[in-house]
């Protein structure tokens, strides 16, 4: 398998700031220094064009101003001549002296620019011209007036390009040294930012190794940022789950091998027994082998409860759904209980609704019927008396199981479907393997159903469970 490249953050946000800062600084020198001379152009002409639109406006016009042809030629670094139909000069304003190519020259060189535009179509003549006595660009621009077989006078319009140059060296300079200003800036910020970002990741990553040695106190510190603030408070609520799961799996196999312990070592005690010393005694060997029966099936039961647990835990448990009446079923398990009740004393209340069909898993839901009574028989008052309640709603029916033992402190409720959690408010032996309302708890909620605990101390407690179905009709005669 090919190994994946690992790339180191810090390396990684530089090189990309850096690459950011790169690309700006290109586009600025395309912009100011590669670019400017062409735009440079483009503006010259713009301003040649506008110009001799506007004069070409106030043509006809014989009170024209020249104070306001004046200010343009002067705000615009150009020099500007108007000639009528004849050659005279109606208009002219020298702007660059002896580099102006019109006054400058002799009749003869106008007459050459009067002939370009002559030549052309619509009568303008446009072109970047070289000075000739001191080999400086020029823009120069002629326009025919009116028709090119009659024309009614000539304009002349010349500015210079020379000062572009000096201002390009000018602005390249600058451009370069705050190039180099901004790269050397840009290095120093993407630096300091690629730390800000690694060093709450490197916190949370040495947090991560002290809690995979399982140092399960550890504090993750996200550094103030939203993100990491996030990803910490997210570690340490995991670290929180997963020492709760550390601490359970060290009660869990704590307790199975206590629970294990105790029949295989009674098993072992009265097989020995039975070998060395009743042996020959019915009576006595007879009494033995019951109660290493009974050890045997109090072992079968915890472990059966453990795979039970463990199966519903992973998904593997097999739901089986089919419809049945509740009602009657709760009565078909109480009758069950008939020949306890009688030798143990406990009185069992069955209060049952009218029927109710239910679509559930029917052994399943037998055990967990039958969890909930034995644990309310573990834990009811000293009448001995347990509650069995079915209550109708509209479309859900409510199951509650009900003890009149002392109840359950507030603070311990949330705990009292962990495996193996038993209160200490019985005064007669528990029975059962501890793992009862776990099983409950996984059962109902591979089902989907609501279930709970309401306890009042010295009162007793009643867990609850609610399931989906529909009213099943008149109830049966008993």
């Amino acid at each position: 398998m090919k190994r994946k490249r690992v790339r180191n953050l810090r390396t990684t946000v530089w090189v990309y700031y850096v690459i950011f800062i790169s690309s700006i600084l290109v586009l600025m020198w395309l912009t100011f220094v590669v670019s400017l001379e062409s735009n440079y152009k483009n503006m010259k002409t713009r301003d040649i064009i506008d110009i001799a639109s506007y004069i070409l406006s106030i043509g006809n016009d014989e009170n024209f101003s020249i104070e306001n042809l004046d200010r343009i030629a002067h705000d615009n670094d150009m020099c500007i001549l108007i000639q009528d139909s004849r050659g005279i000069v109606r208009y002219t304003y020298d702007m660059m002296g002896n580099d102006c190519l019109i006054h400058g020259s002799n009749r003869l060189e106008l007459f050459k620019y009067r002939a370009e535009a002559m030549a052309r179509t619509n009568g303008i003549y446009y072109a970047e011209v070289k000075n000739p006595r001191f080999n400086t660009d020029t823009l120069l621009f002629v326009l025919i007036l009116g028709q090119r077989e009659d024309p009614s006078g000539y304009i002349y319009l010349n500015t210079s390009l020379e000062p572009l140059n000096s201002t390009s060296d000018i602005i390249k300079t600058q451009v370069l040294w705050i190039s180099i200003l901004m790269l050397l800036l840009g290095m120093g910020i993407s630096y300091f930012l690629a730390r800000l970002v690694e060093t709450p990741i490197k916190k949370i990553t040495h947090s991560a190794q002290k809690l995979a040695q399982g140092d399960y106190n550890t504090e993750f510190d996200g550094g103030g940022y939203t993100e990491t603030v996030m990803l910490a408070s997210t570690l340490n609520y995991a670290a929180n789950e997963i020492s709760k799961v550390d601490g359970l799996r060290r009660d869990l196999i704590a307790n199975v091998s206590h629970d294990l312990r105790t029949p295989l070592t009674m098993v072992k005690a009265y097989a020995e027994m039975v070998r060395d010393i009743s042996g020959e005694n019915p009576a006595k060997r007879n009494e033995h082998i019951n109660i290493i029966i009974e050890e045997s099936d109090r072992l079968a039961l915890l472990v059966n409860d453990i795979l039970d647990l463990s199966k519903l835990e992973n998904g593997a448990a097999e739901i089986t759904l089919s419809s049945f009446d509740i009602s009657r079923k709760l009565s078909e398990i109480m009758e069950r209980y008939r020949l306890f009740s009688e030798q143990q004393g406990y009185e069992f209340i069955l209060l049952t609704d009218r029927p109710f069909i239910v679509n559930a898993d029917m052994i399943k839901l037998e055990q967990v019927i039958y969890n909930l009574v034995n644990n309310a028989v573990n834990y009811t008052g000293e009448n001995k008396t347990v509650y069995i309640v079915q209550i109708n709603k509209k479309d859900r029916v409510l199951i509650e199981i009900t003890d009149t033992g002392a109840g359950i402190e507030p603070e311990f409720i949330p705990l009292i479907f962990d495996r193996y959690y038993r209160t200490e408010k019985s005064k007669r032996e528990v029975i059962g393997t501890g793992l009862g309302l776990s099983i409950v708890k996984q059962i109902l909620k591979s089902h989907n159903y609501q279930f709970g605990v309401r306890s009042q101390t010295g009162v007793g407690t009643t867990f609850w469970f609610e399931m989906e179905g529909h009213d099943g009709g008149e109830p049966e005669p008993r």
